[in-house]
């Protein structure tokens, strides 16, 4: 290793060490995606998300040979973010180290399709939302790795469209620095299939990620939120409206490294029909990590008798002095609510829309207010 001539004796030490952390879980990693498996019915993470089918299906095709087709765009960035591609040995290497919630094997077939995708370095405030587009009509596996710089305040959305019912499969890379402040939209539309793990880490920033999946066949997200400094917030949101023969599957992880920060989590979902939403989240606070406040929610309203939910909230805590709680509820429309719009000569599906639209409202103004 070659170093500056003016780094300190310490700083040398400091940087050797860094650098041998780094080989050390490079080679983790390696051993890591060598040894997974396609996630299967013994899969815990995979509990009620079908693994022999979804799963399955999803690395047959990944691989299949089917090459990673798609449209990228990004727009509103001005002079605020440094843009680049996500074909980068550095960022690949930063994809490698991404933890997963059960789906490490994917993981490593998304990794030897590395390449697509963009890295924004965001160091000016955004005076208007960052857009990133994804579209495919077959199958596509992008990248988005957003870092915001200290005190910065950005608002990114990421788009991916399934057009024709294409396949989606993005990993996504959020960092956040010492004082800055992150508003980030996820939201897939129309695919067959659409899978996507998320890593936020926030180093003494606020981040606020909100996702909303919209008309997806099936659909996975695991979202991995870890703090590191006290005094960082990270706000979870989701929404939803599940219809027909749609499944989202929902995992999610608040990691608390330091104490003396905040995680809240609110996901809220409406199913119909035959539809399935499956949520499993976990609050860990680290030893150590005194004076965390960490909250976990998901309420789930079902408009159908066929209608299926499975919500397994927890708490891992090995620290003294926290306020962390989780709190689980599913059931019907309240019919008080039905009944007073009806009464006042609403129709009865427009009554219904309304009902759903208010319940699901109270997560998108959370998330604009956070």
């Amino acid at each position: 290793m070659d170093f500056p001539q003016n780094m300190s004796m310490e700083e040398a030490f400091a940087l050797a060490e860094a650098e041998a952390k780094l080989k050390q879980a490079l080679t983790e990693s390696k051993a890591r995606f060598a040894n997974a498996v396609v996630p299967n019915r013994l899969n815990e993470d995979w509990r009620f998300g079908r693994p022999h089918k979804n799963a399955v299906a999803l690395a047959e095709l990944l691989q299949s040979g089917t090459p990673s087709q798609g449209e990228a765009e990004v727009s509103n960035a001005g002079e605020a973010a440094v843009i680049i591609t996500a074909d980068d040995d550095d960022l690949r290497q930063t994809e490698m180290l991404m933890p997963t919630i059960g789906s490490d094997a994917l993981l490593g077939m998304h990794l030897e399709r590395f390449g697509d995708g963009y890295a924004l370095y965001i160091e000016e405030d955004t005076k208007e939302p960052i857009t990133i587009s994804y579209k495919t009509d077959s199958l596509y596996t992008p990248s988005t790795f957003i870092m915001v710089a200290p005190g910065v305040k950005a608002h990114v959305i990421e788009q991916y469209y399934g057009c024709e019912q294409g396949t989606i499969f993005a990993t996504r890379n959020i960092q956040v620095a010492e004082g800055a402040e992150l508003k980030v939209e996820m939201q897939p539309y129309g695919c067959a299939r659409c899978m996507v793990i998320t890593n936020i880490q926030n180093m003494g920033g606020k981040v606020a990620h909100y996702s909303h999946f919209f008309a997806c066949d099936w659909a996975r997200e695991e979202t991995v939120a870890e703090i590191y400094t006290p005094g960082a917030d990270v706000q979870l949101f989701s929404a939803n409206n599940l219809q027909l023969h749609q499944v989202l599957d929902q995992h999610t992880r608040q990691i608390h490294h330091a104490g003396g920060a905040t995680s809240n989590l609110l996901y809220k979902n409406v199913v119909d029909d035959d539809a399935t939403a499956i949520f499993a989240g976990n609050i860990y606070v680290a030893p150590g990590a005194h004076q965390t406040d960490a909250y976990q929610t998901n309420r789930n309203m079902l408009l159908s008798e066929k209608a299926t939910v499975h919500s397994l909230p927890g708490l891992e805590i090995l620290a003294d002095k926290v306020r962390c709680s989780h709190g689980s509820a599913s059931a019907p429309m309240d019919e008080e609510q039905l009944f007073y719009l009806l009464s006042r000569g609403i129709p009865h599906d427009e009554a219904l829309a309304l009902v759903s639209h208010g319940f699901l409202q109270d997560v998108v103004d959370k998330f604009e207010r956070s």
